[in-house]
Formats: structure tokens, C-alpha cells, sequence
């Protein structure tokens, strides 16, 4: 497929990322990566982009990492959600960074009548919180950590913590956001932008990308990376070897809902399934869900609750994750605008009105396991 970021990059097929081991379980975990061995060509190097099928309104997701892609030049590793009709629906980022940055950066995109972190989220780009959290080489030592991000009416809110560090509820039944501490970024709703108008039925995407209207537009002012070739596109076609760092491994990401219901528009389906080279077992994964491992079959996860439960993850062409319905996206610390809250006040307002909504709650067909460890 094309990338709608104009990227040097080709997002293969089900049966290429499977091949090709671009795509895969390992120790527990689903690995995505990059084709670190060839010399790239045509539309650019071989990657791999997964997107859920259903979308989703007001949700809390948490993302537990083991690795994220390193720093390498001319790369664009993301982890974000968006909407219908760019930007109408909006677009959430909540892990995302190009070339050698050290540190996450959080961005929201949203049609007009939109600021947030006192500046406005128009279009390309957006309103972002710069250093909300450990990037690439800085995040991977010490097995990764966390990102949460939480999503509602009141805001948006991100969270970063390092492994050993995180809350002890935040991979629980129901993770309760108000005992996390400051959010590392923090988009606060109010009367400088309507958080239910400006975002909504958001899709999930695992992306890693190259050079295009990021990385691309900030090769020249890179002194690191401008040295090594005169363009991004020749750099990432030439040299394979500086992206073997360039993957995603992921223990978990779990979705919670405030009040356990799916949307309605986006009908569960009944099975969860990724590629893996597993003999044949059977492993139970917590008192809702079964798991069977068949030599050169797919990972097939069924639950055995409510049928509302129940969800399912294809790897298509491009590879398409199908997840279950309902998400939420979260931030990190930044001083509070009180243009984002209509009363006029600052922080205290957004922790009382959170306060009031019902506890999240996990789904659990929202949660998918790779040899017993990997949700999607």
C-alpha cells in the first residue's frame, strides 16, 4: 500500500511479513520489524503496518513494551490512533519521533476550532507536548516500560513509566488513571476545544515508516544524519544494516471501557489470530480465554465469555490488525492552560471531573496473548 505520509517505505502483504519475518512471536511477545537486510527498491523498504478494524470512542489504552524501534536515520516509528476523513475525526499520537530524537513527542491533529497545550492542533501540525517520555535508544535498556494514554470528554492524557516503576494497577482489571501522578503530556478539553467533536472512532496503527513529511523534511536540518548521504531516500535504500534495530516488541496492550460496552457500529467478532512457529498446546491465559498453539498455524485465541466479549486480530494485506471495540489514548506532565478549562482554573478541575466517571474496566476481547504473553 501507499503511505499516507508520502514515506520511502513498502507496507507488504500477510504472506510477506510472514515469510519474510517481519512479523512473528518470540519469548512470548509479538515482534514487528523492518527488512534490515536488503537493499531497498521500488516504493522503499520493506515494513510493516497494522491497523485495528474497529474504531473506537473514549477508552483507556495501555501499551507494555518490551522494545520499541532504536534511533536510526531516516526512520518514523509511530504508535497513534486516527479517525475518518483526516483531520475531521482527529488523530492522536502517542508514541512517535524521527532520526536520532531522544524523547517522545505527543501530538493531536484536528480540524479547525481546536487548541490544546495552548496552541492549535490544525491539520499537519498539530499541537504537541515535546519530551513526554523515553524515545527509541532511551527507552529500550532495561526491557522498555509502559505508555497509557487515557481519553474522554474532559481530555487527553499520556503516561510513561519505566519498567519497575509503573503503578502497580496500571496491567490490572480495572486501572484507576487518578493514582498515576502528573500525566508526562496533557491536552486538556474545555472551551478552546471539544474533545467529543474533534476526536472520534479512532483506529488503532503499529507503524514503522522512512523519511516522508517528517523524517524526510528534517534530513537537511540534521547534522548526523545529512552527513551520512544527501537525501533520506538514499540513505534508507542503501544501508539495511542501520535499521536492525528497527522493531517493536509488545508483551501487551490492553484496552479499557468505563462501562464494559462495545460499539455498537463495529459487531465483535468470534476469534484472535497472528502468525507463529509454536508446537501444538494448549496454555489457559486467565479464567476467560484459551489458547492453542499449532506447529506453522496461527495463534488462535477464543474466549470463552459473553459473545460482546469477544474480538478478533487478522494479519491481511496490508497487515491489518483487527482489535476489539473501544480505546483510550494518555498524556504526561505540562503545566495546565487555563484557556483549556471553561471555569477558569487550572489542574484541580480536570482531576474532580475525572473523578466522576465509572471505573475502567477491561475487555476481554480487547487483550490478545502470544504463547500465553502478548495482547493486542
Amino acid at each position: 500500500m501507499d503511505d499516507p505520509t508520502h514515506g520511502y517505505v513498502n507496507y507488504v502483504d500477510q504472506a510477506t511479513a510472514q515469510n519474510s519475518g517481519l512479523i512473528n512471536t518470540k519469548n512470548g511477545a509479538v515482534a514487528m520489524t523492518v527488512d534490515s537486510t536488503n537493499v531497498a527498491s521500488g516504493r522503499g523498504r520493506n515494513s510493516v503496518r497494522l491497523t485495528s478494524k474497529a474504531s473506537y470512542n473514549h477508552a483507556l489504552i495501555v501499551l507494555d513494551l518490551a522494545h520499541m524501534p532504536g534511533n536510526a536515520c531516516g526512520m518514523w516509528p509511530a504508535f497513534w490512533t486516527t479517525g475518518p476523513n483526516w483531520p475531521s475525526s482527529g488523530e492522536i499520537d502517542i508514541i512517535e519521533g524521527v532520526n536520532m530524537q531522544s524523547q517522545n513527542q505527543v501530538t493531536m491533529h484536528t480540524s479547525e476550532g481546536c487548541s490544546l497545550a495552548g496552541s492549535s492542533c490544525v491539520d499537519n501540525e498539530g499541537c504537541s507536548v515535546e519530551k513526554s517520555g523515553k524515545f527509541g535508544d532511551g527507552f529500550n535498556p532495561g526491557s522498555g516500560g509502559i505508555y497509557a494514554m487515557e481519553w474522554t470528554s474532559d481530555g487527553i492524557f499520556v503516561w510513561n513509566f519505566d519498567r519497575g516503576q509503573e503503578p502497580q494497577d496500571v496491567l490490572g482489571e480495572s486501572p484507576d488513571p487518578q493514582g498515576w501522578g502528573d500525566p508526562t503530556a496533557s491536552f486538556q478539553g474545555g472551551s478552546s476545544c471539544d474533545i467529543d467533536r474533534h476526536f472520534r472512532n479512532q483506529q488503532i496503527v503499529f507503524d514503522t515508516t522512512f523519511c516522508g513529511d517528517w523524517a524526510g523534511r528534517k534530513w537537511a536540518e540534521d547534522s548526523t544524519c545529512s552527513a551520512k548521504a544527501p537525501t533520506c531516500e538514499e540513505y534508507v535504500q542503501n544501508n539495511p544494516a542501520a535499521f536492525a534495530e528497527a522493531f517493536w516488541t509488545i508483551n501487551a496492550l490492553k484496552v479499557y471501557t468505563s462501562d464494559g460496552s462495545t460499539d455498537p457500529a463495529q459487531p465483535p467478532q468470534q476469534t484472535i489470530s497472528i502468525p507463529a512457529q509454536q508446537p501444538q498446546q494448549s496454555v489457559p491465559t486467565d479464567q476467560s480465554l484459551a489458547t492453542e498453539f499449532v506447529d506453522g498455524g496461527p495463534i488462535t485465541i477464543t474466549s470463552l465469555g459473553p459473545p460482546a466479549m469477544v474480538t478478533q486480530v487478522v494479519i491481511g494485506a496490508p497487515v491489518t490488525m483487527t482489535v476489539g471495540p473501544d480505546f483510550i489514548m494518555p498524556q504526561a506532565k505540562v503545566q495546565q492552560q487555563k484557556a483549556d478549562c471553561p471555569d477558569g482554573k487550572s489542574a484541580s478541575p480536570r482531576v474532580e471531573r475525572r473523578a466522576k466517571r465509572k471505573p475502567w474496566r477491561r475487555h476481554l476481547g480487547q487483550h490478545l496473548r502470544s504463547a500465553a504473553a502478548v495482547h493486542l
